[in-house]
């Protein structure tokens, strides 16, 4: 799904968001809740007291999505406009304002890309810990400021510290195999630590992710990191022959240690989320690709092939 929105972009943004569980926004400027946020759900707003001063934001609607269970944070140097509904983004020009959903000319981009995708959640998670969480106190006294509207910007707000964001957005093909033996103990503690981190991340109690133990010298260990898409190849322990491809899916979180590094990836969803080999290699001569593959391959796509990829692999899973 590719899709350019203007007069409509509220109105389908609200639309989408009832419809998905996780929302998570990056929105510099709030005024009015135009997107329906839940409790367990996470806003970043621009809440310096310039913007709170200047009505830019408004302190109270914080405080009345703070007691509704939102988590609400401060990046006073924040200008983004994103929002991520589960695996759907929007990326535009509109703070969330009555203004903006009623009188200025707007353009959003809405889009089901998974790299997108993966890259708004990975800009969202860095920024999350580099910002201040909001809580009752902090409110209440934002909401004691006297709104001066259209007033001009208080000094400080340039001497902010801004927010280092490393962006991941690229696709890596790479072979993986079923491990044999259970991870050892001092191992499997990291894991569960990953795995409760990415569950209140991801306001999902459930969810196990999937992960990928990378060990040695490689690119791949090196260079993938959080926003970056995985496909894999994959075989079973006592073959050599790979079983089938797993669908582009987004890397939440890298893990690394001296010896190994482990990357653990966003649940793939559909029902074509495994391709067999032979029909993975039949779609990429279809592509042009020219190169060799195979079960041990540790590949880094470039972007047009990693998109062509998934639209075969969509197109195919309707045939």
């Amino acid at each position: 799904m590719q899709r350019v929105l203007s007069s409509d972009l509220w109105k389908t943004v609200h639309a989408k968001a009832h419809l998905s569980r996780c929302r998570k926004a990056a929105i510099a400027y709030v005024t009015q809740d135009l997107i329906g946020f839940r409790k367990g759900n996470t806003l970043i707003v621009n809440a310096s007291i310039s913007a709170v001063t200047t009505g830019e934001t408004n302190a109270k609607l914080l405080l009345k999505l703070h007691k509704r269970g939102v988590h609400v944070y401060d990046c006073a140097c924040l200008h983004a406009k994103v929002v991520l509904l589960d695996d759907l983004v929007i990326i535009g020009s509109s703070n969330m304002s009555n203004s903006s959903a009623t009188a200025l000319v707007e353009v959003g981009v809405m889009t089901d890309n998974t790299s997108i995708v993966a890259g708004v959640a990975s800009f969202i998670e860095q920024l999350i810990p580099q910002s201040i969480e909001l809580q009752a106190k902090h409110l209440a006294r934002l909401c004691k400021i006297k709104v001066i509207r259209r007033g001009r910007w208080l000094p400080g707000v340039l001497r902010q510290r801004k927010p280092k964001i490393r962006l991941g957005n690229r696709t890596w093909l790479v072979g993986v195999r079923e491990l044999v033996r259970d991870p050892p103990p001092d191992e499997q503690k990291l894991i569960d630590r990953a795995t409760s981190m990415l569950q209140s991340k991801l306001d999902d109690p459930t969810l196990d992710p999937n992960w990928i133990r990378w060990a040695g010298k490689s690119r791949f260990r090196k260079q993938c990191q959080e926003g970056d898409s995985v496909i894999q190849i994959w075989r079973p322990h006592e073959t050599k022959r790979p079983g089938g491809v797993r669908r582009r899916t987004g890397v939440l979180l890298k893990q690394k240690t001296q010896k190994w590094t482990r990357f653990y990836l966003k649940e793939s969803i559909g029902s074509y989320v495994e391709m067999p080999w032979i029909r993975f290699k039949r779609l990429l001569r279809e592509l042009g690709y020219p190169k060799h593959i195979g079960p041990t391959s540790s590949i880094l796509l470039e972007p047009d092939l990693a998109d062509a990829i998934d639209r075969k692999w969509i197109s195919r899973s309707k045939s």
